[in-house]
């Protein structure tokens, strides 16, 4: 429908000078990795002169399996690929971690398979059976060492702030703003 209707949705946008536009497709992967729908609306919104940000949300819960974790961070992986955006991938519900999970983090943001490997299960039969194909999955997440992620604990306004001085830097949000003469103050030569 979207699609169909773009003058519509144009209007829609209006004047969104300085704004940030949030497009959230909650679940719906598919949309970026087997239909042309979202590359096509970013070609639309670039020719609005949009600059813009992909940004892969994965559930912290995700870190409680290794093989799990993968699978998310293969996704997102798959996603940046296909967007072919500035990007950047949160580890959401940060909160909501048992302190125990909490201290593991680090290992979690910039994820080394082969590590997360060693974490695995190796009673659970399914780990098991698709062991070598969890590894070889792993080898490509660390050979193409693109895939890191940032924390979002929305109870922390830091946590917030970092994220979006993230994105900002990737669109150059603010580049073209003209530098303000009154913040530059000359040194008065009679204090020297």
């Amino acid at each position: 429908y979207l699609m169909e209707n773009m003058s519509w949705f144009e209007e829609q946008l209006g004047d969104a000078d300085g704004d940030y536009i949030i497009f959230d497709c909650p679940g719906q992967i598919e949309l970026f990795t087997h239909m042309p729908i979202i590359p096509e609306l970013i070609k639309v919104l670039q020719n609005l002169n949009f600059r813009l940000c992909g940004v892969y949300m994965m559930d912290s819960q995700f870190m409680v399996d290794a093989a799990k974790f993968i699978s998310g961070t293969m996704a997102a992986l798959t996603v940046m690929t296909n967007l072919e955006q500035a990007h950047i991938n949160i580890l959401s519900k940060i909160d909501l971690l048992p302190k125990s999970a909490k201290k593991q983090l680090d290992n979690y943001l910039e994820p080394d398979p082969i590590t997360l490997l060693g974490e695995m299960d190796d009673d659970n039969r399914w780990n098991q059976k698709y062991r070598k194909l969890t590894e070889a999955v792993g080898t490509i997440i660390e050979n193409y060492s693109l895939v890191r992620f940032y924390p979002l604990n929305v109870k922390d306004e830091n946590s917030i702030s970092d994220i979006r001085i993230t994105i900002d830097n990737m669109i150059q949000y603010g580049e073209e703003e003209d530098v303000r003469m009154k913040d530059f103050e000359e040194p008065d030569p009679d204090d020297e």
